[in-house]
């Protein structure tokens, strides 16, 4: 399987905040003893011996650099293997196998929406990789989901997707309902550790389900790059903060 992802700086200002996620998936990744790893970048960047690779990344569409990395990933290499997809946001948790699948595997949210952010892509689906590209492109679109939903349930191409168990995308929505819907120990947690109530949510147990939802190992990397994260639950709303 290749951990794959994508880094588009599209706001120079933004620099910072994405190397230091970089660092931290890497560290992770490494950590488990991951080591295909293959992150489509704008820029060139190298951590812990694992480097970027160059590609033209989309500048409308930020939260579809995915698709758009992806598609060009496929395009240039002769793929054998499972690629799952991320959001730099979401972390390997525990070691896991390739869940089975049909040509894509994806989780759903709460609502039974899919949730683009951890996503199952075999070679044989490049076509269905195109065509959400191809959409968003001829729209300009400023979100994927919403096409990677239209084309990935359209009568075309929805007996070639395989919903996969909550655990391969914990996210924070939610986040009661896809944890207990979940094989346990979580395979992806995924949440922002700059967001003050993502973190509480699934390293400190803020929806009380008398569990967390983070190793002690993954906890120990994040509070590495984010030493400021907090050991208990806050009251207090943050001036500024984004909520998840």
């Amino acid at each position: 399987m290749i951990n794959f992802m994508v880094a588009n700086l599209i706001d120079p200002s933004h620099s910072k905040h994405l190397k230091r996620m970089l660092n931290a998936q890497i560290e992770n990744s490494l950590d488990l003893g991951i080591k295909d790893i293959v992150i489509i970048s704008n820029f060139e960047y190298t951590y812990m011996g694992v480097s970027t690779t160059l590609a033209e990344l989309n500048k409308f569409c930020a939260t579809g650099s995915k698709m758009f990395g992806l598609l060009w990933y496929m395009n240039s290499n002769e793929v054998e293997d499972v690629i799952h997809s991320h959001d730099l946001d979401a972390w390997y948790n525990a070691r896991f196998d390739v869940p089975e699948f049909k040509d894509v595997g994806i989780a759903q949210y709460s609502n039974g929406k899919y949730n683009g952010g951890s996503v199952f892509w075999k070679p044989s689906s490049f076509d269905i990789v195109y065509e959400v590209c191809k959409e968003i492109e001829t729209g300009m679109l400023q979100r994927e989901e919403p096409t990677l939903n239209k084309i990935l349930k359209s009568p075309e191409f929805k007996d070639r997707v395989t919903i996969v168990n909550n655990t391969f995308n914990v996210g924070c929505s939610g986040y009661v309902k896809r944890y207990e819907r979940s094989e346990k120990p979580i395979k992806v947690a995924h949440y922002h550790p700059s967001n003050r109530i993502a973190w509480e949510t699934h390293a400190l147990d803020r929806n009380n389900v008398g569990d967390i939802g983070i190793t002690v190992r993954l906890e120990r990397i994040i509070r590495k790059h984010y030493p400021y994260l907090a050991h208990e639950v806050t009251t207090k709303k943050i001036e500024g903060e984004i909520t998840c």
